[in-house]
């Protein structure tokens, strides 16, 4: 959905920075991961193994996503990225129950993302709002990746480039000793 939207923006700083926003949280994310999987670094005292990739990832999105759709006037742009913030931390908070990770992995993965996302909504001139097919298309695609790719193997990727990477034949896990 946020590709459609950023692609539709002329260039602008918004558009880049969010695009540079993006790929740094995924790339720090994906490194921590690689980090404990590999070679066992982390933060055992408070059961840090990573950041949550959806805490992560979801809230450097949906804030900028929320801004992009409310419009371009300063209280809009301000409901708009709470909104996402708050869309995300409830992506990051259904994590902890699943035990897919700790809290402080979540309470991490949702600092570098918002962090992220404040950094690109701050880029010099807002851009407009995106046209009404555009917000079609971006919802269509929302709604219509989980169908299409419901069980995307992401983790398992990880897992056999933390292997690769380190040597190892079998990766670091939670509670490994």
């Amino acid at each position: 959905m946020i590709a459609i939207l950023l692609i539709s923006l002329p260039r602008s700083a918004f558009k880049w920075r969010a695009l540079a926003a993006i790929a740094f949280t995924a790339a720090l994310t994906l490194a921590s991961k690689l980090a404990y999987m590999g070679w066992g670094l982390g933060i055992a005292g408070i059961d840090f193994t990573g950041f949550s990739g959806h805490a992560a990832m979801s809230s450097a999105i949906y804030p900028v996503a929320g801004t992009l759709l409310t419009g371009t006037t300063r209280p809009a742009r301000i409901a708009g990225f709470a909104a996402g913030a708050i869309l995300a931390l409830l992506i990051g908070w259904s994590r902890i129950p699943l035990h897919a990770h700790s809290l402080s992995e979540v309470v991490a993965g949702l600092v570098l993302g918002i962090a992220a996302a404040a950094w690109t909504v701050r880029a010099k001139g807002p851009p407009e709002r995106p046209s009404h097919w555009i917000l079609t298309a971006a919802l269509v695609a929302g709604l219509a990746l989980p169908i299409a790719a419901p069980h995307l193997r992401t983790h398992e990727v990880v897992v056999e480039l933390a292997k690769w990477l380190s040597g190892r034949s079998e990766v670091m896990q939670r509670h490994s000793p």
